[in-house]
């Protein structure tokens, strides 16, 4: 006479696939959280680089040719902004264009022991 209920073979087998639910939840989880993080800390790069570009804009040009370094900061991450005198460009008549400077700006880490690096370059006349 057989009683209603589940064998022990059946338990050990819902037991299984309920563990493998499981732990496939959780790796998604942690894969979702991660990318989460590494989105924020990629928006919060962005927004300080935006932000120096900002500040060198207005800098007067005598402390961006001498190059100003920060960090690194909670990220680990280190910031540069630096100014050199174009020599490369001239007008429509083929004149020299005299006070034009490429400025840098310029953001560094290193992410799972790999380096990386956002740059942002623009031209900016100080006569």
């Amino acid at each position: 006479m057989r009683r209603g209920g589940f064998t022990l073979l059946e338990v050990l087998v819902a037991l299984g696939m309920f563990t493998l639910a499981v732990g496939g939840l959780a790796l998604a989880l942690d894969r979702a959280f991660g990318a989460s993080n590494m989105m924020r800390r990629d928006a919060d790069i962005r927004q300080q680089l935006e932000s120096l570009v900002d500040q060198a804009m207005v800098m007067p040009i005598e402390e961006l040719q001498q190059g100003q370094e920060s960090g690194p900061d909670a990220l680990g991450v280190e910031y540069f902004m630096g100014a050199e005198l174009t020599e490369d460009f001239r007008n429509m008549d083929d004149e020299e264009l005299d006070g034009l400077w490429r400025v840098t700006v310029r953001a560094r880490w290193l992410e799972q022991g790999e380096k990386q690096e956002w740059k942002e370059t623009f031209l900016r006349y100080q006569p």
